[in-house]
């Protein structure tokens, strides 16, 4: 008698799928995650005001002499202490729909609800895409009914006055100035360039203080090579990287990594984010920014993210995912950054 095996079966056979659905891409959110959260826009072009003050001086005053003169801290001659920032709110969107047979008929591996699936998914993607536009280059832009409207990202906030947005431009004395920044490249940073941006900060703001400091995959590796790695020879001498690592003789864990970085005049705690500078939503490795978070806040109108039915006119459900929002960064006197492009 002949033995039936599997392999003499060609017809009938269930299809083994499992019942879930694997998602690796999880990237986390730092920038919005870490920023305050405003109150709605009064408008679609929102402002405040930036201050600072004079210079301390050092002259005495003569003993019973009348006063004849007057300073003025809003503006005084060619000083101007006082000014008004401002940036447009923009649009976040996403829309899904899902056809009847897919939504009533259709059983779909690990979702329960097909619809809501894309939802909690468009959610998802509404903050990603504020992320990476937050953190952009992205010039403010007002809305001419073929454009829409742009709200000032945090790189284009930090520019150096030669550099700095044409529209709604930041006065040049609240520009970042260029002892807050650093353009080497990863490859060369070293402590000096880190201790010159805090110390940069330091003499605007007067404060040693904790900051956040968003930072690319590449920079935040040399970051840890700070640490880890040291050259010798010069010129055109032969370089040779030394490691030297000291760990206990019975541990089992093997450590390479910088997370804090403690300066002259700060502190700067390292987060890792793939958003930094993006162009079309692919963020830059070399970037970074420090970051006082009590310097910046996110204007929110109405939900973070609204979800809205949509008509079905046969073709299925549908939802828009909506998001109202706008970047406020009070000073950028206070910020550093790393912009590195290589």
């Amino acid at each position: 008698m002949a033995n039936l095996l599997e392999k003499d079966i060609s017809s009938g056979k269930r299809e083994d799928l499992a019942d879930l659905i694997a998602l690796v891409d999880a990237k986390d959110t730092p920038f919005t995650s870490m920023a305050k959260k405003g109150s709605k826009p009064g408008n679609t072009l929102f402002r405040w005001q930036a201050d600072s003050l004079p210079t301390p001086k050092t002259t005495g005053t003569v003993d019973g002499t009348d006063v004849t003169s007057y300073d003025n801290y809003v503006k005084d001659g060619g000083v101007t202490y006082r000014a008004e920032l401002s940036n447009y709110i923009q649009i976040f969107r996403r829309a899904v729909r899902v056809s009847p047979l897919t939504q009533d008929i259709a059983t779909i591996a690990g979702v329960r609800d097909e619809l809501a699936n894309n939802v909690a998914k468009g959610i998802q993607a509404i903050k990603r895409d504020m992320e990476a536009t937050m953190c952009s280059n992205n010039g403010a832009q007002a809305d001419n009914g073929t454009n829409a409207y742009l709200t000032r990202g945090l790189h284009k906030w930090l520019q150096p006055i030669a550099t700095k947005d044409a529209t709604l431009p930041v006065p040049d004395t609240f520009c970042t100035p260029t002892a807050n920044r650093s353009t080497v490249g990863t490859a060369a940073l070293t402590e000096t360039v880190v201790q010159n941006i805090l110390t940069g900060i330091y003499s605007q703001t007067g404060q040693y203080r904790d900051y956040d400091a968003l930072v690319g995959t590449a920079l935040k590796r040399a970051f840890t090579n700070l640490a880890f790695t040291s050259t010798q020879g010069s010129g055109t001498a032969p370089m040779t990287a030394i490691r030297t690592l000291n760990r206990e003789s019975d541990s089992s864990s093997y450590i390479s990594s910088v997370d804090v970085f403690e300066g002259d005049f700060g502190k700067l705690r390292l987060h890792p984010s793939h958003y930094l500078n993006a162009t079309a939503g692919v963020g830059s490795t070399f970037a970074g920014y420090v970051i006082p978070f009590d310097q910046v806040e996110v204007r929110y109108g109405g939900n973070v993210a609204g979800v809205t039915a949509l008509p079905n006119n046969g073709g299925g459900e549908a939802r828009m995912i909506e998001a109202v929002a706008g970047l406020c960064v009070y000073n950028p006197l206070a910020f550093g950054v790393f912009d590195f492009t290589a």
